[in-house]
């Protein structure tokens, strides 16, 4: 763990909950959703999040292969985006440069931040947002990967 970053490391999404203001949750991609988290030192970032077991698409042309329906339902079940990252002590802030979501390019996506005190756990929290047709608070808890 760098001392004047602790979030330079490789994460692995354990949960991500979404909370309304009416106090319901929802786990957007199910009870154990996939995920890869990157920052590393040179304020690089990357992330990919996905449900467990997604099916394969019939066809080995990742661009235009298969039946549109299980392509529309690969891209629905999957976000990836890319880009830079400033971390201020509370919040990290993602400049996205690439992303599955064309409509977050150049956007600035602010995470709230909660380290665990041995810095294995991370906590990102959104403001609330509209993720799958609702506007909840999304939280991301993810674990350092210590392989």
């Amino acid at each position: 763990m760098s001392p004047a970053n602790p979030l330079v490391a490789d994460w692995r999404l354990r949960s991500w909950v979404a909370e309304a203001e009416d106090g319901s949750v929802v786990l957007p991609l199910g009870d154990r959703p996939v995920g890869i988290l990157v920052y590393s030192p040179d304020g690089t970032m990357m992330t990919t999040i996905a449900p467990p077991d997604r099916p394969a698409i019939e066809s080995r042309d990742p661009l235009r292969g298969g039946p549109d329906q299980e392509r529309r339902s690969a891209a629905e079940t999957f976000i990836a985006y890319s880009g830079r990252y400033a971390y201020d002590g509370t919040d990290v802030i993602h400049t996205v440069e690439m992303s599955l979501y064309p409509n977050w390019v150049g956007t600035r996506q602010v995470r709230h931040v909660r380290l665990s005190a041995d810095g294995t756990v991370l906590e990102l929290s959104t403001d609330p947002s509209m993720i799958a047709g609702r506007t909840a608070v999304q939280r991301l808890t993810w674990e350092r990967d210590v392989r």
